[in-house]
């Protein structure tokens, strides 16, 4: 758990760009936020997930180097989006529990959750424009970042809600759903930092390197948390919702694209069932861990665009120093 006065500073900033008026929108968008609880009651401390991608864009922020707090309204704006894709996503698919808690819509009903998500994302374009250390040509370029970036992930959700009920989803075709569904934000995030630090000459080039970079990064974040779905006991709700309601992953595409006849029919039985069970995942798990070759198929992705990453790092104009810092916090956040 984070201790809110790490960043109380920044946290005092959210806070007030959230706390518009009385109306209860804003009580359950603290609540998304996780500075209250059900009832209502202050939260001292966060779950690190609630603010993921405030402090990406902070830490990369921080490595420009710079007023810190030029950066305060991408960040906010980067972490307020993540929560309206949470809201919407949970409605979405039915999911009742986030971050350990009910979900918004669980709570409210599903058109307070849909309403909040709606709510979440007007706030994070606001928070955009609170930038005033942007000329205004910069300042419609994090527009369109942040816009493109936001209709990237709906495309990544379009294709994610296709795959579901299909019967085969090759490795290539789940690879770029996973760009665009869980990497546009972290090339967002990338981009704002850039953005916010900079205010006036932008090397374009750079900004869609930094792009390229956050969209490998968030591909190995979600790579990494569906393989874990082989390995961790205790799964966390929206985890294994995912997997129960039969979204397609990296393990079930390598199955059913690789493996010998026996196995794609014996995966691909379970995947008639309208809903997966724990015995489900059970069976699954019991054939992946006979079939060496997925785990170094596994290993090899991670390790290509891990490569990749590092690359597009190398051959960008950095001091060392910044290079190796980046390369450092970019592993940490995967």
């Amino acid at each position: 758990m984070i201790d809110m006065n790490m960043n109380k500073e920044f946290e005092n900033y959210l806070l007030e760009l959230v706390s518009i008026n009385e109306v209860e929108l804003y009580n359950i968008i603290k609540y998304q936020l996780g500075w209250e609880d059900e009832s209502g009651n202050k939260i001292e401390n966060l779950n690190p997930k609630n603010r993921k991608f405030s402090n990406l864009v902070l830490s990369v922020s921080n490595l420009f180097g710079g007023d810190i707090k030029n950066s305060y309204p991408f960040a906010a704006a980067a972490e307020i989006l993540a929560s309206s894709w949470y809201v919407h996503g949970d409605v979405q698919s039915g999911v009742t529990d986030r971050f350990g808690r009910p979900s918004v819509w669980w709570k409210w009903g599903p058109a307070q959750g849909i309403n909040t998500g709606d709510g979440l994302h007007a706030l994070a374009r606001l928070s955009l424009l609170k930038n005033s250390n942007l000329t205004d040509s910069n300042l419609l370029k994090a527009l369109s970042i942040f816009d493109n970036s936001y209709l990237m992930l709906c495309e990544g959700e379009n294709l994610d809600i296709n795959y579901q009920e299909s019967p085969l989803v090759k490795i290539d075709q789940l690879i770029e759903m996973i760009k665009k569904r869980s990497g546009s934000i972290y090339g967002c995030c990338l981009q704002l930092a850039y953005l916010a630090m900079n205010s006036a000459d932008i090397d374009d080039n750079l900004l869609n390197n930094l792009n390229q970079i956050g969209i490998l990064s968030g591909l190995l974040v979600e790579l990494k948390e569906q393989n874990s779905i082989l390995h961790e006991n205790n799964l966390e709700p929206e985890i294994f919702h995912r997997f129960a309601s039969k979204k397609k992953n990296i393990f079930i595409s390598f199955v059913l694209e690789l493996s010998d006849p026996s196995i794609k029919r014996k995966i691909g039985e379970l995947y008639l069932k309208r809903v997966l069970e724990e015995s489900d995942l059970d069976v699954i798990k019991e054939t992946i861990s006979e079939h060496q070759d997925y785990v170094n198929f596994y290993n090899d992705l991670i390790n290509k665009y891990s490569s990749e990453i590092d690359k597009l790092i190398d051959n960008q104009n950095f001091d060392v120093e910044m290079g190796e810092n980046l390369k450092s916090l970019l592993k940490n956040e995967t």
